[in-house]
């Protein structure tokens, strides 16, 4: 876990760049898919967060599926932030549905 933090405090100019405008573009178009401005504030450091994790794997794993560093950077960074908007949909779709079973909990009963 340390060393994570460590790497992603001391990532690279060009991987920061790349991480910010995946996720700045993700984020307009979650905006725009779901029409939900707080919802996109809170999908973008997921997105950033998955990222980062995802290029800590892919160096830490020794995946290179190019053998330019930078395509590879793309690669690692777009796979992080797919995986983590289907992290992200999974918990709103739990959250949901337990929201939904704790109002139909608390509901008057028609006799």
């Amino acid at each position: 876990m340390l060393d994570f933090l460590n790497r992603a405090v001391t990532v690279d100019t060009y991987t920061l760049v790349v991480v910010a405008m995946l996720s700045g573009w993700a984020g307009v178009l979650t905006l725009h898919v779901l029409s939900r401005t707080l919802l996109a504030l809170v999908f973008i450091p997921g997105f950033v967060l998955g990222a980062l994790i995802m290029n800590y794997a892919f160096e830490l794993a020794g995946i290179y599926p190019t053998p330019d560093r930078q395509t590879n950077v793309v690669i690692a960074c777009t796979v992080g932030m797919i995986v983590a908007l289907f992290v992200l949909l999974i918990c709103l779709r739990v959250t949901a549905v337990m929201a939904g079973l704790r109002v139909q909990r608390h509901q008057f009963k028609r006799a």
